[in-house]
């Protein structure tokens, strides 16, 4: 997508008949990446060009390789509520079930020049998206200007639990228009 689309899809009336003709379709920088989060120290790294400055979010996504497994999972949780955006340390016993476990993913994110402009570790916690095998969950919001990036994704600490279980990380525009 490109500045001038991307404008045009946010206007009230153009932006509606864009939307319905997939135009405003943005792409994931990049998708699927492998990150087994089941060994410490796994890493992606990535070379980004950006269009469009905006806020991306970065994302796990977990496929489970049987009901089973999906339905029995205790990482990446089963819900999503008002305690996932408060630290894990403060979340009461009674409210932490189905919540999963606090994964910490280091981001490192550097211009085209070298610089930082980003280093950063979020602790992921609780899915925002479930579909038959596979869980999703954000990790956290990346702002971006246009230009290029390297990113380097980290997983931080081995996930005991995740046995058989593919795990990715996606850079998306959003989650919805």
């Amino acid at each position: 997508m490109n500045p001038l689309i991307y404008s045009l899809c946010q206007k009230p009336v153009i932006g509606v008949a864009l939307f319905a003709s997939t135009m405003c379709a943005f792409p994931p920088l990049f998708a699927d990446q492998s990150l087994p989060l089941q060994q410490g120290g796994a890493s992606v790294v990535k070379q980004l060009e950006v269009t469009v400055g905006k806020p991306y979010f970065l994302d796990i996504g977990f496929a489970f390789p049987s009901a089973a497994s999906h339905r029995n999972d205790e990482v990446a949780g089963s819900r999503y509520d008002d305690n996932c955006a408060r630290d894990y340390a403060d979340i009461p016993l009674a409210r932490r079930e189905g919540l999963g476990r606090p994964i910490p993913i280091h981001v490192l994110v550097r211009d085209s020049g070298g610089a930082v402009t980003m280093d950063k570790v979020f602790n992921s916690l609780c899915i925002v998206a479930s579909r038959a095998g596979a869980k999703t969950r954000t990790v956290g919001r990346i702002d971006l200007a246009a230009g290029n990036y390297t990113i380097e994704v980290d997983n931080v600490a081995a996930q005991a639990g995740l046995d058989g279980v593919k795990t990715t990380v996606s850079l998306v525009a959003g989650h919805g228009k």
